[in-house]
């Protein structure tokens, strides 16, 4: 554990919060997806959905019958996409809230490992969202904060400025 000039442990709450709050976006960001996802999917699969969505196509006077069977295809083609990139994402986010809890297990032990976690944490979390901002600045802070050492404190020192 990490001491300062004082002896007293170093602590690393800010870090600490700014980690909780990462893990609590992720979870809901898990949640989210898991809902959006299902109703993707659900809707791939009704078939009322799939019959008032086609005949709203086919009824539009400006498109060709190709047009209009291509639009079909590829909306199909998009939402079976949308549904399989979710689960890459509900992976994503799982594995970066797996990483944020063993960095907040390790933060007062080892901070630099600690650090690391968050910033990969981050980058699974999604390059720049709110989640992953709050994770690297977590990260950044465990490798620039260190503890004083007893050179750097003027508790002791008679010629310590006023």
């Amino acid at each position: 554990m990490e001491r300062n000039s004082l002896n007293r442990p170093f602590k690393r709450t800010v870090e600490r919060v700014l980690g909780i709050i990462g893990l609590v976006f992720n979870v809901l960001g898990i949640i989210l997806t898991i809902v959006l996802n299902n109703f993707m999917k659900m809707l791939t699969n009704d078939p009322q959905f799939q019959q008032e969505f086609e005949a709203e196509i086919w009824n539009d006077p400006t498109l060709t019958e190709t047009d209009a069977q291509a639009i079909i295809d590829m909306m199909y083609m998009v939402m079976d996409w949308m549904v399989s990139f979710g689960w890459f994402f509900i992976a994503a986010l799982v594995i970066s809230s797996v990483l944020i809890v063993v960095a907040l297990i390790q933060l007062n032990k080892n901070a630099k490992l600690s650090g690391i976690l968050f910033i990969i944490a981050g980058l699974l979390a999604g390059i720049l969202s709110l989640t992953s901002i709050l994770l690297y600045i977590a990260g950044i802070m465990c490798f620039v904060r260190k503890p004083h050492d007893n050179k750097a404190s003027y508790d002791n020192d008679p010629m310590r400025p006023l």
